[in-house]
C-alpha cells in the first residue's frame, strides 16, 4: 500500500469531517492539514493491515480537542512583564488590559475562585497554591476552573 496515495485519495474525506468539527472553512482547512501532517509524520506507527480512516478520525479528534483546548485559555500577563512603552503605543491593547484588570476585580468580589486564579497566572502550581491557601488540590484545580468559565462569562467571550 502507498501511504501518500491513499491519504490523497481520502482527503476529501479529511475535509468533510474537519467542517464537522469546526465552523469555519478556513478552521476545517487548518484542522485537515495539521491532522494530514500529523499523518505523514507518525505513518510509521500505522499498522499497514488495518483501514486509514479510522487512525484520520482519532487524530483529527485528538488535534481539535488540544486545539480547543488551548484556544479556550485565558492567558495572563503580569504587569511587570508588560512593556510600558508597547502598551501606550496600542490604545486598544490598553482598553482591554484594562477591561480584564476590572472585569478580575468585579469577580474577586463575587467569587472566593480569583485568588487561585491570580496565583495560578502567577506561575505558581496546582500544589504551591493549595500549600499558600491550606487547601486541597482539588479545591485549587476547581477553583481554577470555576473562575475561568466565570471570567469568561463576565467578558462575554
Amino acid at each position: 500500500m502507498d501511504f501518500e496515495k491513499e491519504l490523497s485519495e481520502i482527503y476529501p474525506w479529511i475535509l468533510k469531517v474537519a467542517r464537522k468539527f469546526c465552523c469555519s472553512m478556513q478552521d476545517a482547512e487548518d484542522l485537515a492539514g495539521d491532522t494530514v501532517y500529523k499523518l505523514l509524520v507518525n505513518r510509521d506507527k500505522f499498522d499497514c493491515s488495518k483501514p486509514l480512516q479510522p487512525w484520520c478520525l482519532i487524530i483529527m479528534r485528538n488535534t481539535y480537542i488540544i486545539r480547543y483546548n488551548r484556544n479556550s485559555l485565558i492567558h495572563f500577563t503580569g504587569l511587570d512583564m508588560v512593556d510600558g512603552s508597547a502598551i501606550s503605543n496600542c490604545t486598544a491593547h490598553s482598553i482591554l488590559f484594562d477591561d480584564l484588570v476590572s472585569t478580575i476585580q468585579r469577580c474577586a468580589k463575587k467569587s472566593r475562585c480569583i485568588d487561585s486564579v491570580i496565583y495560578y497566572a502567577s506561575g505558581y502550581s496546582y500544589d504551591e497554591i493549595s500549600e499558600i491557601l491550606n487547601i486541597p488540590v482539588g479545591t485549587v484545580r476547581s477553583r481554577i476552573s470555576s473562575a475561568r468559565k466565570f471570567i469568561l462569562h463576565e467578558i462575554g467571550y
